[in-house]
């Protein structure tokens, strides 16, 4: 017997009951899943299954874990840049294909949530909407919802991207698009890298002359939200519309 033939036999069962072990982890969290007690799962184990589309055949609690420590939780790790992610021990290309699907669909539930419905209605959905597309933003972006003549979302556009604490918003574009669209009323969203949401005296500056330009075609600016780490501040509740 050859040398080779002895390593792979003395080696055989070893990695045999590491495969029996990590096929029990993952049959267990698919119990979990299928359960629905997704609730009483640990993070890693909510991104083990992520991971489970990639790695058909391979123990993904280490990676899982590595991933939680960097980004500290869930949706930092979906919002990671490419980079960021392949820069975790055992993440690859087709790892983060795999985070990226699940973002794009995760953030196209969360707008399919509010499209044609009253924002009087759904108000707490556009916030759990925007927070989770613009709140780990490394630069400032400002979008706009649309609304129709009976206050329901009928679309959502980045408007204006910019540098780390500043974007350049022209108030006669904004009136432009929301005319394209053939909107009644809008509200405007952008965000605070800083994490924290308190406007800004240009913030408080801008969003008078956007509300001014819109008046003078009849179309109403509803609120200016902006969104913060976990937080956010909306004009129309302090009352800083004019």
């Amino acid at each position: 017997m050859t040398k080779a033939q002895v390593l792979i036999r003395d080696t055989a069962p070893e990695l045999e009951e590491q495969k029996t072990v990590y096929e029990g982890h993952r049959k267990r969290v698919f119990e979990k899943l299928l359960n629905n007690s997704y609730t009483t799962m640990l993070d890693y184990e909510v991104v083990e299954l992520m991971l489970f589309l990639v790695f058909k055949r391979q123990d993904t609690k280490p990676i899982a874990k590595a991933l939680i420590e960097k980004f500290g939780t869930i949706d930092r790790i979906l919002s990671a840049s490419k980079e960021d992610l392949l820069s975790v021990h055992g993440v690859g290309e087709g790892a983060v294909y795999a985070i990226k699907i699940i973002d794009t669909v995760l953030k196209a539930a969360l707008q399919s949530k509010i499209i044609k419905k009253s924002i009087i209605e759904c108000f707490d959905d556009v916030l759990k909407y925007c927070k989770t597309n613009m709140k780990h933003l490394t630069s400032e972006e400002f979008r706009i919802l649309f609304l129709n003549g009976v206050n329901e979302v009928i679309g959502d556009e980045v408007i204006q991207k910019g540098t780390v604490d500043s974007v350049g918003i022209c108030p006669r574009e904004i009136v432009k698009r929301c005319i394209e669209k053939g909107a009644k009323g809008f509200i405007i969203v952008h965000n605070h890298p800083s994490g924290d949401p308190t406007p800004s005296v240009n913030d408080v500056y801008v969003t008078k002359r956007i509300k001014k330009a819109a008046d003078v075609f009849g179309i109403d600016l509803h609120d200016h939200i902006i969104i913060g780490d976990n937080k956010y501040i909306s004009f129309r509740t302090l009352e800083l519309l004019g």
